[in-house]
Order: structure tokens, then C-alpha cells, then sequence
């Protein structure tokens, strides 16, 4: 499988290349790998520090604009603090996307083990049919890659398909060289078991049927306790943003008027800004909780 670098990203190694090969390390390369990016980490480097520059001299030249140039045309004078944030802001700026992009691989890498995870029992249970039906370990992993149904494990079955089937490596080797890049441990966990099956002469049918059945075991088990966990939020979305609104609603206009005082303001606050960030609240905790 051949890498592609960008224009973009040629020519930053093409500039930056020396710096990138220097600073490039093997757990960079191992988050990368990962995370998928089909990248080596001296080239990633690269790209990295080139965008961060052009981000540098870009927010710069507008920062510089506004200051000396716009600012002074709409009359607008700044003290010598808000001088110097200006002025800073560029740094800032380029700091911040320096430390976005590097974080990338590791965050990607992430995301994938959480989808690796939500459907390596069901991939599980496919390997294990194909098994039983006497299917080589070389030709599950095969079929396993253009199942799209399975999501992220379908990328790592073709990595392994890839290592044996383009690379000439062995089917164990390929498996370890996983073992080493995935970044699902469950993943991890179950090639193992199957190297260690696979070199003691043991039945990869009965260790595929077991690792089927312990693991859609554990994924009932999850999903009971994430509908309790969910039970549990809408008992207290009901109780914090309907009927707690509702009573503040109804308390707070009450006893204005029985202390002859009024003010709509904080009404105003509690209509427009509070309700709904108790509601967005609610909807983000519930989001990060639930997985497709």
C-alpha cells in the first residue's frame, strides 16, 4: 500500500525534511500507524512545522494590519497592554496549532480504538463462523477486510491482509506487527491469543468461538449499564431542567411580587442563558455516553 504525500505535505519535507527525520521518534511512528495516517513521522514533523510557521507569519501580518493600519483609520487607540496581546496573538496562535497537530495522531488513534472496540465483538462472532466453516486464518482476515459493516476492524484486518498478501510476510508475523500498531487493547489482546493458539497447536475454532462468546457477553453487559446510566441522566434532566425550571419560573416572579421589587433581569438570564446551557449540558454528557 504506497504512501501518497500531498503537494502540500512534499513540500514541507522538501524544506523541513532534515528537522522532521532528526526530531522523529518511534512512538510517533507507532501513534501514526495507529491512527492510520499513512505518513512517516519525519515527514509528519515536517508538515507539522511548516504549517505552524505560515500560521505564524498569516495571523502576524493580520494582527500587524489591524493595529497600525485599520485601527488607527477607525480611530481606534490601544493602551499599551492591549498593545502587546495584539501583538502576542500570532504567538499564541501558532503555538496552539503546533500543539493541535501534533496531538492529532494520538487523538485519531483514540477514536479508532473506541470503534474498534464497539464492533469487535459482532467481528468476533463473523471470524468465528468463518472458521467453523474450516476457512484459513489468511482468508478470514481477507474476507474480514471488505466488510464494511464492521467498521474500524475491517482497517485492521486489512493491514493484516496487506503484510501477508503484498508485504511476503507469514500470517504470525503479520498478526504481531498488529499487535504492535493497533490501538485497541482488546484488539491487541485477542491476536495474541490467537498467536499463542495458533504456535501451541491448539483450535483456533473452539478460541474463536470462546473469544465470540466472552465477548458479546461483556458488550450485553455494557449496554445494560449504559441504559442505566441513561435512565439514571433522564431522571435528572427531568428533575434539573423541566421541573426545577419550572419552579424557578414560578417562585422567582412570585416573590418579586410579593416584595414589590420587579426586575425582569434575571428572568431574562434564566429564559436566554441558562436554559439552554442546561439543556446543551444534558445533550453533550448524553452524547459522550452513548456510541453509535
Amino acid at each position: 500500500m504506497p504512501i501518497t504525500l500531498t503537494k502540500y505535505q512534499r513540500t514541507s519535507y522538501k524544506w523541513f525534511g532534515r528537522f522532521g527525520e532528526k526530531r522523529a521518534n518511534q512512538h510517533l511512528q507507532e501513534t501514526l500507524q495507529s491512527a492510520h495516517m499513512e505518513i512517516r513521522a519525519g515527514a509528519y514533523l515536517s508538515y507539522v512545522l511548516l504549517s505552524t510557521i505560515i500560521g505564524f507569519l498569516v495571523t502576524f501580518i493580520i494582527f500587524v494590519s489591524l493595529v497600525f493600519l485599520v485601527f488607527p483609520l477607525i480611530n481606534i487607540v490601544l493602551d499599551s497592554g492591549l498593545l502587546v496581546f495584539f501583538l502576542l496573538m500570532p504567538v499564541f496562535i501558532s503555538v496552539l496549532i503546533y500543539v493541535v497537530l501534533l496531538s492529532t495522531p494520538k487523538s485519531r488513534a483514540k477514536a479508532r480504538k473506541k470503534k474498534i472496540d464497539l464492533n469487535l465483538a459482532y467481528a468476533i462472532n463473523f471470524i468465528s463462523a468463518m472458521a467453523s466453516a474450516g476457512v484459513t486464518p489468511t482468508e478470514i482476515f481477507k474476507s474480514l477486510s471488505k466488510q464494511d459493516i464492521y467498521g474500524e476492524v475491517k482497517g485492521e484486518s486489512a493491514w493484516i491482509y496487506r503484510d501477508v498478501c503484498f508485504l511476503g510476510f507469514d500470517i504470525i508475523t503479520a498478526i504481531k506487527k498488529n499487535i504492535a500498531r493497533t490501538p485497541s487493547q482488546k484488539f491487541k489482546e485477542f491476536l495474541q491469543g490467537m498467536v499463542v493458539t495458533v504456535t501451541s497447536g491448539g483450535s483456533l475454532k473452539s478460541y474463536f468461538m470462546h473469544k465470540a462468546d466472552q465477548y458479546l457477553w461483556e458488550n450485553r453487559n455494557a449496554q445494560k449499564q449504559l441504559l442505566e446510566s441513561l435512565g439514571i441522566m433522564a431522571e435528572s434532566y427531568v428533575t434539573a431542567a423541566v421541573a426545577g425550571v419550572l419552579l424557578l419560573l414560578i417562585v422567582i416572579p412570585l416573590m418579586m411580587i410579593i416584595s414589590g421589587d420587579w426586575n425582569a433581569t434575571f428572568l431574562y438570564i434564566l429564559i436566554l442563558i441558562l436554559v439552554p446551557l442546561i439543556h446543551i449540558g444534558f445533550a453533550i454528557v448524553i452524547r459522550m455516553m452513548s456510541q453509535e
